[in-house]
């Protein structure tokens, strides 16, 4: 990802550069394909939007919102974890989110604290939809069967290869946001986190989860109903979510509007304040520009990704 200005406008944006040999290699032209697509068909002020997307015989480029206040990663390893109050702004937040793509056939199916980005005001954008799986609308019954995800934040039925729909952004709502979010948020680590992969999927699976003593009771109840084994069983319907308690007093039509006042005011001194990205990546060259391709014309053709070309129009 790199950082960058538009020459005509000085406008600063995030540039995602992808080597096709890569995608290829790893057998990621869908999931590449698939992002390109949700980020030019999406329109709301939870997510990342696409503003460019481009081509070169070796290369894509996808030209983003650029998010000044960087990971809600960063902020949570920085403060250690957050209050209620803190990370019931950001799971609001990012539950209106899933609610735009779920009423859209999309599950988003890689939510994490790295996914979430916040804007220079402290507001959330969700980003990176190359796990994401489109055509599943809400009423169809249709299910999905990739396994696929971040393994502390894998929804059971996903282990399970069983097929998956909407209902696991909801678990993963409460394992990386609602709970570890609003338990990695509140607690400082998923709730089944283990180096041992085997033994923390056998956790997902058979090990209730258990609320950390400093959850209040309301936090604690929305935790256990988000993080049903069953997902016949699991809160998995927004409206539902909206009315628990632990949303008593939210106010869902400010909070639309983004007129919610958020709990962290970034302080962002200018476009290219890069105070809150890990050195790890703001230290490492921008080595990836444009080359010289040595394709011929027959090898062009056959890397061509058709209808990856996007330039921002205005949303019907």
């Amino acid at each position: 990802m790199f950082l960058v200005t538009k020459k005509d406008s000085g406008q600063v944006y995030a540039l995602k550069a992808l080597r096709k040999e890569v995608i290829e290699k790893r057998n990621q032209r869908m999931h590449t394909t698939t992002e390109r697509q949700i980020l030019g068909e999406v329109d709301s002020p939870f997510l990342v939007q696409l503003r460019f997307a481009f081509q070169t015989p070796d290369k894509l480029y996808m030209v983003m919102d650029y998010m000044p206040a960087g990971e809600l990663f960063l902020h949570l390893r920085r403060a250690g974890r957050f209050t209620e109050d803190r990370a019931r702004f950001y799971a609001a937040e990012i539950l209106l989110a899933l609610e735009y793509l779920h009423d859209k056939g999309i599950i988003y199916r890689d939510l994490k604290p790295e996914n979430v980005l916040l804007d220079q005001d402290g507001h959330i954008r969700l980003s990176d939809f190359g796990l994401s799986k489109k055509g599943l609308a809400p009423e169809s019954g249709a299910k999905a069967f990739t396994f696929c995800g971040t393994p502390e934040y894998l929804a059971p039925e996903i282990l399970k290869g069983v097929g998956h729909d909407k209902g696991v952004d909801y678990w993963s709502l409460v394992s990386s946001t609602q709970g570890a979010l609003v338990y990695e948020m509140l607690a400082g680590a998923p709730p089944f986190y283990s180096k041992n992969r085997e033994q923390m999927f056998r956790d997902i699976l058979n090990k209730p989860v258990q609320p950390k003593p400093h959850f209040s009771p309301n936090l604690s109840d929305l935790i256990r109903g988000l993080m049903q084994v069953d997902p016949a069983k699991r809160l998995s319907d927004p409206g539902t979510v909206k009315h628990h308690p632990f949303f008593a007093e939210w106010d869902w039509e400010r909070c639309v509007r983004r007129e919610l006042p958020p709990p962290f005011k970034p302080a962002i001194s200018g476009d290219k304040d890069l105070r809150y990205f890990d050195k790890v990546f703001t230290g490492e060259a921008a080595v990836d520009s444009l080359v010289d391709s040595s394709l011929n014309a027959t090898q062009r053709a056959a890397n061509r990704y058709d209808g990856f070309t996007y330039k921002e129009v205005a949303h019907v």
